[in-house]
């Protein structure tokens, strides 16, 4: 157990969310998930534009994923190799944009030193001015593990652990910690987050597993790539537990919307792309209230789009037509008490 006091999850911690539908941006180009012509050529300036006119919309929040590399043997699932770092990225946009939310959706904790880890994650939340939401994850490629030395069969108890270090590091001036895979006493990690005692906890994964993690160390579930059927039976094989009884006001549940159609499922062609209307806009709203009604309190917004036009084109119209009407709620700059 660690030896510094940490906050209970979801208490005395204010971000996204917390009892008000809002909507974030899967983004396009950062990850290799059927890329269209447009995103395979695009690069930093398409990345810090997309980000801009997201935070200049009222989006939520920006998202980016965590692969250190792509074993050959899936390089046909996806097309290329291509995922940009989130520590890197997050840092960049940043600097790009003012009032939008950073996550890490997700990050694997285990292949990372915790302190490293802690450092990085707090200076982006500190550079941000307060605008980290760090979601972790476990993983799901043993390749990754083992190039990293981490023991994959374990990486549930590793993740929890070095998760629990860093809320050590983050929440208390002077930090001690004494877990399993992880011990030390009297650190200073500076700079610390400007979200005190520590920024908003997403957690990953698509079963069970993930979402009790989420109501044990988080403030939200995150189970981006899961179906419908998966995320909704979670949820009620979840609901008469104590743990989801008793879970922190303001727990979110994020979940994937695909307005205009999504992606198809890895090594399958793109699906058609519907175009922005007041049908669809229509259908959004539909969708939106059946997640309401089975769990969900915020979405991460996915628009693959034929060219960057119809992306912009897009993104403005989730965020100006599709979302009022839909009865989500369009960030403002700082919840207040996100900045203490």
């Amino acid at each position: 157990m660690p030896a510094s006091p940490t906050p209970a999850p979801g208490t005395a911690v204010v971000g996204t969310g917390a009892g008000r539908p809002t909507f974030g941006l899967f983004p396009p180009v950062l990850y290799p998930i059927n890329l269209r012509d447009w995103e395979i050529d695009a690069g930093p300036a398409e990345v810090s534009e997309i980000g801009r006119l997201a935070d200049e919309l009222g989006y939520a929040f920006i998202a980016c994923g965590d692969h250190g590399a792509l074993a050959t043997s899936e390089l046909a699932l996806y097309g290329r190799a291509r995922f940009y770092d989130p520590i890197a990225t997050l840092g960049y946009l940043a600097a790009a944009t003012s009032a939008i939310k950073l996550v890490t959706l997700v990050y694997q904790a285990h292949l990372r030193s915790p302190l490293v880890a802690a450092k990085e994650l707090a200076t982006i939340d500190h550079l941000s001015g307060g605008r980290l939401i760090a979601g972790f994850g476990v993983g799901s490629r043993k390749y990754e593990a083992d190039a990293a030395g981490v023991d994959f069969s374990r990486r549930g108890a590793i993740v929890d652990d070095h998760v629990a270090a860093m809320i050590a590091l983050w929440s208390n001036a002077v930090a001690s910690y004494d877990g399993e895979y992880v011990q030390f006493r009297d650190l200073i990690c500076e700079p610390r987050p400007v979200q005190l005692p520590r920024p908003r906890i997403w957690v990953g994964g698509n079963r069970g597993v993930g979402l009790r993690r989420a109501l044990r160390l988080g403030d939200g579930w995150a189970p981006f790539g899961a179906t419908a059927d998966q995320i909704t039976g979670v949820i009620a094989d979840a609901a008469e537990t104590p743990e989801w009884r008793d879970r922190a006001a303001g727990f979110q549940v994020i979940v994937p919307l695909t307005p205009l159609g999504g992606r198809a499922p890895r090594g399958e062609p793109a699906p058609l792309f519907d175009e922005p209307s007041d049908e669809a806009a229509e259908r959004a709203a539909e969708r939106v209230a059946w997640w309401r009604t089975r769990g969900a309190t915020d979405f991460i917004v996915d628009l693959p789009a034929p060219s960057r036009a119809g992306f912009d084109e897009a993104l403005r119209w989730f965020a100006e037509q599709a979302a009022p009407l839909a009865g989500l709620v369009a960030a403002s700059p700082f919840v207040e008490g996100d900045k203490q």
